[in-house]
């Protein structure tokens, strides 16, 4: 089964870096990956799962736009799981993170709201990242190995 390699993957880990993709994948069930980022949502919301989330500023920005274009309900309901979601916790973007992520565009030329991204979950410690951009893997990944990276697509 998909998510229990997914938990193997994730064996040891308490504080995860949710990328925008695999938040958008949760809120889109016909993405092919929706069941693999509705399992960790369904740790994360877990109060007995040791397993903590974290998401962006950056990430947050990115899932409101469509809402806010659409407006009424769904605004109402993505502003809702931004701020209630439970144990996911948004990571502001402050001068830190700004620096952070400066030092990894210029050793990556990664673009900018990915270098925030990753920026914002290596000071919060986190232990891993998931992502469901393949690029990431590629330009990213080799520059930050402290991380555990995890390829949504992987576990599919």
């Amino acid at each position: 089964m998909a998510s229990a390699e997914l938990d193997r993957a994730l064996s040891g880990v308490t504080r995860i870096l949710l990328d925008s993709s695999t938040l958008i994948a949760f809120h889109s069930p016909h993405e092919d990956v929706h069941h693999l980022a509705h399992h960790l949502l369904t740790r994360i919301e877990d109060s007995t799962d040791r397993l903590t989330g974290y998401f962006s500023a950056v990430s947050a920005m990115e899932l409101l736009v469509r809402p806010i274009k659409a407006g009424g309900p769904a605004l109402t309901f993505m502003h809702a799981f931004l701020n209630s979601f439970p144990n996911l916790t948004i990571l502001p973007v402050d001068l830190g993170v700004a620096i952070q992520a400066a030092t990894l565009r210029a050793i990556t030329a990664v673009k900018s709201p990915d270098a925030l991204i990753v920026a914002s979950g290596l000071l919060a410690n986190c232990e891993a990242i998931i992502f469901n951009d393949e690029t990431w893997g590629k330009s990213i990944q080799p520059h930050f190995r402290q991380f555990k990276w995890l390829y949504l697509k992987t576990y599919k």
